[in-house]
């Protein structure tokens, strides 16, 4: 690819998107391998973002992170299936 676009001036956008891929491939491969999506991301920064406002008035980090835990853990899913075994 880069024989392709090397020396036309039309094509230099095209040759610094390909630096760009080049430097990143291991980081572009491994988020296509790992299956989490921007979606999944942003929606555990919604349940951080609900901890957040929930901790508020507690009176030290480990509570905050405590809080991440109970609201981003499957607890809920975990009782349900032993209640249903």
């Amino acid at each position: 690819m880069r024989e392709a676009v090397t020396g036309q001036a039309l094509l230099q956008p095209m040759v610094k998107a390909l630096t760009t891929l080049e430097r990143h491939a291991e980081q572009v491969v491994r988020r296509w391998i790992s299956g989490l999506t921007n979606a999944r991301l942003e929606g555990m920064n919604g349940l951080f973002q609900a901890a957040r406002s929930r901790a508020h008035g507690y009176r030290n980090e480990a509570n905050f992170i405590a809080m991440i835990y109970l609201i981003g853990s499957p607890v809920g899913r975990l009782l349900d299936q032993a209640e249903s075994t």
